[in-house]
């Protein structure tokens, strides 16, 4: 994985603009880099060469696309869409077919006033970072991730879990993308692609997850996830990058 340095300090993965801040990469070619082998182009960045979730955004066709003459609609809303990002909902266009996710009675595309929205309160994510996933994927990768160094400090982090659908990712201005569970740090897991994964509402009060193709997957329990493809997940860990887990709490 190539990671280059932003005029401001940033680790980004892409080397246009800084995918933390957003600033121009003018000394893009001066800039530090280091090698992170196995954890190839895990950081983000939708170009050859760059890191992240270039399997994530630029490897799918466009969900929304009717054709070559045609009007680009939002696969979720039916809106009018001008751009990968629906100006009506904010639905990415290079995320999975909400209708292929979710049950058949499904997400839809309310507005952030709308009362179609399942009550979540309780419902949060922990995030932490797990010493023993970390040695976990040294020993599953193999000796070309000893450049990769478990944080020496990484606060836990707990994110209220309200709406139906969740992205877990790494925030890019460059490229637009906000995760609602965002693992940007500081510190950074160079592991984590800027969309890794979706938790997904479900009727009866729990959750599904998917894993959006990631660069690096994502483990439930002690299983990984087949891309693009929902499974049930409860109390068990969720499992990303380096050394990031992901723990779901349910109201008291």
């Amino acid at each position: 994985m190539t990671v280059s340095t932003c005029p401001d300090g940033h680790a980004s993965g892409t080397d246009d603009y800084c995918d933390v801040c957003g600033t121009p990469m003018t000394a893009a070619a001066a800039a530090p880099q280091s090698s992170v082998g196995v954890l190839d182009g895990s950081a983000t960045g939708p170009g050859a060469g760059s890191a992240g979730a270039g399997s994530a955004g630029s490897g799918r066709a466009g969900s929304g696309r009717a054709g070559a003459d045609a009007p680009e609609v939002c696969a979720s809303c039916g809106a009018a869409r001008d751009g990968r990002f629906c100006e009506a909902c904010g639905h990415d266009s290079a995320l999975p077919i909400a209708a292929a996710l979710a049950p058949a009675a499904s997400v839809g595309c309310a507005g952030p006033a709308s009362n179609a929205r399942p009550a979540r309160t309780g419902w949060s994510a922990v995030v932490r970072a797990d010493r023993d996933w970390f040695d976990e994927v040294r020993r599953r990768d193999g000796p070309d991730t000893a450049e990769v160094s478990f944080p020496p400090f990484c606060p836990e982090r707990r994110f209220a879990l309200e709406g139906e659908r969740l992205t877990i990712g790494r925030r890019s201005r460059s490229r637009g993308i906000e995760p609602d569970i965002d693992l940007s740090g500081p510190p950074l897991d160079p592991g984590v692609s800027a969309l890794h994964a979706m938790l997904l509402a479900q009727p009866d009060g729990g959750w599904q997850i998917v894993d959006l193709d990631s660069t690096n997957g994502t483990t439930v329990g002690g299983g990984v996830l087949t891309p693009n493809t929902p499974a049930p997940v409860g109390v068990e860990l969720i499992k990303l990058g380096a050394w990031t887990t992901i723990t779901l709490v349910p109201p008291p």
